[in-house]
């Protein structure tokens, strides 16, 4: 980091720990992108199921921690997607699919934006650390060299 010489040790420890929680807050929008994306994985999983299904089948639905429902399909072609904001709307599975992929697509790239940052803050918090190491080295040296 250029210009680390004229700030005082304080401020540079004040700014690591800022970085330090920078990282901590993307690693955790990291863990929510990687979630939704897996989410995403899931329904192209359950959509390429249901392409193959007629109407009146008898399947197995997830209800949440590891519980099922049995359910017949009513309508094998249609689906109902989540395109944000709380509302819903029923399409076919050939259009849900492709909502999916582009949800998927777009929280990869997300994933990937945020890594990025995450490896800029990191670079700054090394920087940080070289300087104070070195910092503290040379202090060290002088008080070596003052004793003799």
């Amino acid at each position: 980091m250029a210009g680390m010489d004229e700030q005082d040790p304080r401020t540079l420890v004040m700014q690591h720990r800022e970085l330090q929680k920078r990282a901590e807050m993307i690693q955790q929008q990291m863990t929510m992108i990687k979630i939704s994306a897996d989410d995403c994985n899931k329904v192209l999983t359950t959509i390429e199921e249901l392409t193959n299904i007629e109407e009146g089948t008898e399947m197995m639905f997830p209800v949440g921690s590891g519980s099922f429902v049995y359910a017949n399909i009513a309508r094998a072609g249609r689906i109902v997607v989540d395109i944000g904001s709380g509302v819903s709307v029923e399409r076919s599975l050939m259009d849900a699919k492709e909502i999916m992929e582009k949800r998927k697509a777009s929280l990869e790239k997300a994933y990937e934006n945020m890594n990025s940052s995450l490896a800029q803050v990191s670079q700054q918090m090394q920087a940080i650390e070289a300087y104070i190491s070195r910092q503290q080295q040379a202090m060290g040296y002088q008080g070596q060299a003052q004793q003799r």
